[in-house]
């Protein structure tokens, strides 16, 4: 853990130190912009020192606040912690819908093959399926074929 932390304080000492160069803008003979930390002299038409920030604040009374690395590593692993929850969410609708697939593949299987359909009338009986009621039961299943079957 110990080495972790002075690693990180290396690239910290070791980016303020690149942060902090002084960058030049200047156009050069053939109308094209360009950048530098030292432009070339007599090719330049125009140059220019550009004032760069290391961090843009959101906030400026943010700016003289500096975060912690425990505060930084706890919005770390909460963003981590809602990116598996999100994840885990997709791996169970994508479960439910290939159950819903297979459920609606199978009901136009049997509406397609069975010669004479019978279903229950309410009232402890079969009634047979007409054929408008077959196709509309057909084209329930495959809507729903296309909607889940992805």
């Amino acid at each position: 853990m110990k080495i972790f932390v002075y690693i990180n304080i290396g690239f910290m000492l070791l980016w303020s130190i690149t942060a902090s160069a002084q960058v030049y803008k200047w156009v050069d003979e053939h109308g094209k912009t360009q950048y530098g930390d030292q432009p070339p002299p007599g090719v330049a038409k125009e140059r220019q020192r550009l004032n760069l920030r290391t961090t843009t604040p959101s906030n400026p009374s943010e700016s003289s606040k500096s975060k912690s690395l425990s505060e930084e590593r706890e919005e770390f692993d909460k963003r981590q912690q809602l990116r598996k929850e999100e994840e885990v969410k997709q791996l169970a609708k994508a479960e439910e819908n290939k159950k819903k697939c297979l459920e609606a593949q199978t009901q136009l299987r049997i509406y397609t093959d069975s010669p004479r359909l019978t279903v229950p009338d309410g009232s402890g009986g079969l009634s047979y399926v007409d054929d408008d009621a077959r196709q509309r039961k057909i084209n329930d299943a495959n809507k729903a074929i296309s909607s889940f079957c992805k």
